[in-house]
């Protein structure tokens, strides 16, 4: 069972909050690499790497799914980086800010996996219908 909220049920004043506790631990993670004693180098370029990667994800669901841009901008903190990420728009130099540490504590967003007991190996499964031993 999925713990995601059910998307129908949620007001445009709920779901800003939304947004911001499911980015969250994407934001943690970033702080934590930024913080991290790696070379500037290094934390620029994996920084990078992790903004191109899910920028390239929201452009692909929203070519996908026609997603309206401005609804987008009023549920997220900066909506200059929406235009910016979709392509209608440019990061520009002066676009640096302080990144916040989030508010709240998450909780596991992720949706429960069945796991399918092993009950033995490919093998086996052949001796059971007459293949190889």
């Amino acid at each position: 069972m999925s713990t995601l909220p059910n998307p129908a049920a949620i007001t445009a004043a709920d779901s800003s909050a939304l947004v911001s506790s499911l980015a969250a631990p994407a934001i943690l993670a970033s702080r934590s690499l930024f913080m991290a004693g790696f070379s500037d180098e290094l934390r620029v370029a994996t920084l990078i790497e992790v903004a191109g990667a899910a920028a390239a994800l929201a452009r692909q669901i929203a070519l996908t799914s026609h997603v309206d841009l401005r609804s987008v901008m009023l549920q997220v903190t900066t909506p200059m980086d929406a235009r910016a990420v979709l392509g209608r728009g440019a990061w520009l130099p002066t676009m640096v800010r302080p990144v916040p540490v989030p508010a709240q504590p998450v909780a596991e967003v992720r949706p429960a996996i069945a796991r399918r007991a092993d009950n033995g190996t490919q093998l086996d499964l052949l001796a059971t219908i007459g293949g190889e031993q």
